[in-house]
């Protein structure tokens, strides 16, 4: 039995509109670039604390964090179970959760090198999957879909609620106009399509970054936006830095969403 939204390819629309928004792509070097940056800000974060409050991990004894960064999550959940899959295409994140990992002493923690494009045949079987703050990718359903095939229990994804990362505040200040980036709802909506159920809670995190002076500033949005700015631009966001003007200070909105495969319907 359907219905007309039965019809829609959420998946379609979601590769459309992130073809729209999208002006480059972050390579593996801009991420082992941004990675001891990334590793500060992440630690301090309340983010990982968050994310794991909303996972179950009663029974669990492994589990697989893909897109793991520095492992602000995998440092986190190792102390509560038995064994962690860590995987990241940045070498760089690896070091740092290498290194974090050693300085906390925990042992459980096996990382490798692997992008969601390569194969994934090695990649082990886990109860529980992870999947946080990555999922901006060219083909949703099809790594979804990998995902899902490495987990025995269930899968936690976030995904972002804003429709970019640059507040408006400052894109008018600036005045640049970007197409909006697609956000949750179009996983959400994969996700019941494929027959999930999927549970949604949200998770506010506090902005991490050092915005110390008008550069800083102007990283980050130049990092937010994928996109050098102009003359005027840069002119413009001094003059929104010295206004006192702090929107860059606002929290970033996870969508923190759960799959449980058992839980299936037609």
């Amino acid at each position: 039995m359907k219905t007309n939204i039965d019809s829609i390819d959420f998946n379609e629309l979601y590769k459309a509109q992130r073809d729209l928004s999208l002006s480059s792509v972050k390579t593996q070097d801009d991420w082992d670039k941004k990675a001891p940056s990334f590793n500060e800000s992440a630690l301090k974060s309340t983010y990982a604390d968050e994310f794991l409050n909303l996972v179950n991990l009663h029974g669990v004894s492994s589990v697989l964090d893909f897109a793991c960064g520095a492992g602000a999550l995998s440092l986190k959940v190792a102390k509560l179970v038995d064994r962690v899959y860590a995987y990241d295409y940045s070498e760089q994140m690896l070091y740092f959760l290498n290194q974090n990992a050693k300085n906390e002493e925990i042992k459980n923690i096996k990382t490798e090198q692997k992008a969601f494009e390569d194969s994934w045949d090695e990649v082990p079987i886990c109860d529980v999957v992870f999947a946080s703050r990555c999922l901006e990718v060219d083909d949703l359903k099809a790594v979804v879909s990998k995902l899902i095939s490495k987990a025995k229990r269930s899968v936690y994804m976030s995904f972002k609620v804003q429709k970019s990362f640059v507040e408006k505040e400052i894109l008018t200040a600036i005045n640049r106009k970007v197409q909006a980036k697609p956000n949750f709802i179009y996983l959400i909506n994969i996700l019941v399509g494929m027959g999930y159920l999927p549970r949604v809670e949200y998770i506010y995190s506090p902005n991490c970054s050092k915005i110390l002076c008008e550069d800083d500033l102007m990283q980050k949005v130049q990092w937010s936006l994928n996109d050098t700015l102009n003359k005027d631009e840069i002119k413009a966001l001094k003059e929104y830095y010295q206004s006192g003007k702090k929107a860059y200070e606002a929290p970033m909105i996870w969508a923190f969403i759960a799959i449980d495969l058992d839980k299936k319907v037609d």
